[in-house]
């Protein structure tokens, strides 16, 4: 291994062993490879990189993908199956909550276990104790079993004890989502600090805005297969890009297709639609039904994807039961925590739908601009009746369908971002030059 690097995978690859009956696991051990009675799978392969001191690796994948199975590797808990891997120094892993800890000791027991097991003596763990007490401020709970701690507790005492006994490589797997929001930042304050002074870093992640600010590099991981390594902002931008369809392919230029025409919206919305056969049922008594439901760019074709700051179309087509005098149709849209990023009804914008007849059909068109971060939403879809009193947040709800999608809104990582945060506000700004010395300065 190179003394430039901490960490080298080359070729990194694991395999499992998968059988249809257990009784045929103790006839392999006697068959001494002559009949393979049980299928390879291959959780991890061909994956290949290498880390220089300081430098932190973010790995990405949705789940299953493999990540969690590199990292053991990388940590000696599992033993490649092909390829190898070499790690240089100190290093200290989270793989999982509270890995390491015995729940019958004290914290304060397991502080000493743990800086044992990463070859620290008793006395360099007192000359940190302190730090690692008051980092993970759980008070009086250091001498009491670890059994007793919550979730937060456990890994409060878990990051303080890796991080604070100076290891030259930090491998993270997910622990650092399960404290609040306080000792987050505590933790990616701390994960900076140590990264100036030469410490190598391996995050595991869903939360993507944290790959991209912590980390320079980042390895996409897709069935156990690496796709992607390189800058982390791209990486993520890559990751929020799913592949092309057959349809999206054919369909390049834009300037070859027209807009959809009004009068074959419910054609469209039907021929496209995405909700088939698992469509919700509305309940026996609700007069407004969603019958088809689609989403897709300008020009009609069903695109699951957008560049940021451009318009998706969401189309619905409502069938009424029975009359109704003040219909409403409404969308939301959630973020990948479930929360709701934005919702709208037609008769908030001050444009209800007219008033329908017993199986009077509509088609309804939201043109949204994507003005989101990039990331992965879903969206809902409801139709419901205004009461007399004309208020439309007292609507009652006749039929509302969610978790559709998902779509994804992507930008190109190579050019300035329009803005930073969730979503984009209207703003104006103005500048003026003020001072003495304005009418002085020669300006080109």
């Amino acid at each position: 291994m190179s003394s430039e690097y901490i960490v080298e995978a080359d070729n990194l690859g694991h395999v499992y062993h998968l059988y249809d009956k257990p009784g045929d696991r103790l006839k392999q051990a006697f068959l001494w490879g002559r009949r393979k009675l049980y299928r390879d799978f291959w959780a991890v392969r061909g994956v290949s990189f290498k880390l220089a001191r300081g430098e932190a690796l973010g790995i990405i994948g949705r789940n299953g993908s493999g990540k969690s199975t590199v990292l053991q590797m990388l940590a000696g808990v599992l033993h490649p199956s092909e390829g190898h891997c070499g790690v240089r120094g100190r290093t200290a892993a989270l793989l999982e909550l509270g890995s390491g800890f015995n729940p019958e000791f004290s914290g304060r027991d397991n502080v000493y276990i743990n800086g044992a097991i990463l070859g620290i003596g008793r006395s360099e763990i007192d000359q940190r104790f302190e730090q690692i007490v008051d980092f993970a401020d759980i008070g009086d709970f250091i001498d009491q079993p670890v059994k007793t701690y919550s979730s937060g507790m456990v890994v409060r005492l878990a990051f303080a004890v890796q991080v604070f006994v100076d290891p030259e490589l930090l491998i993270v797997d997910e622990a650092l989502g399960v404290g609040d929001i306080f000792f987050q930042q505590k933790c990616f304050d701390q994960l900076r600090e140590r990264r100036r002074r030469g410490l190598t870093l391996i995050l595991v992640s869903h939360d993507l805005d944290a790959v991209q600010r912590v980390c320079d590099r980042a390895l996409i991981l897709e069935s156990g297969k690496q796709t992607f390594l390189g800058d982390a902002t791209e990486a993520v931008t890559r990751f929020h890009r799913p592949p092309r369809s057959g349809a999206d392919e054919r369909r390049t230029d834009r300037t070859e297709s027209r807009p959809m025409a009004r009068s074959k919206w419910s054609q469209a919305i039907l021929s496209n639609d995405i909700l088939g056969e698992n469509r919700p049922a509305a309940s026996s008594n609700a007069d407004f039904e969603i019958l088809a439901a689609t989403f897709g760019d300008l020009e009609g074709s069903q695109a699951r994807q957008c560049e940021l700051l451009d318009e998706l179309c969401f189309g619905v087509l409502l069938r009424a039961r029975q009359p109704i005098a003040q219909p409403n149709v409404g969308i939301e849209i959630f973020d990948r925590f479930g929360a709701l990023i934005y919702s709208v009804g037609m008769a908030q914008m001050g444009q209800p739908p007219p008033s329908l007849g017993r199986d009077d059909e509509i088609a309804v068109q939201f043109r949204i601009a994507m003005s989101l971060k990039p990331g992965e939403y879903t969206f809902s879809l409801e139709g419901s009746e205004s009461t007399l009193t004309g208020n439309p947040n007292t609507a009652i709800s006749h039929h509302r369908i969610d978790n559709l999608g998902p779509f994804v809104v992507h930008y190109d990582a190579s050019r300035l971002m329009p803005f930073y945060g969730i979503a984009q506000l209207p703003t104006e700004v103005e500048c003026e030059l003020v001072g003495a010395s304005q009418g002085e300065v020669d300006r080109p």
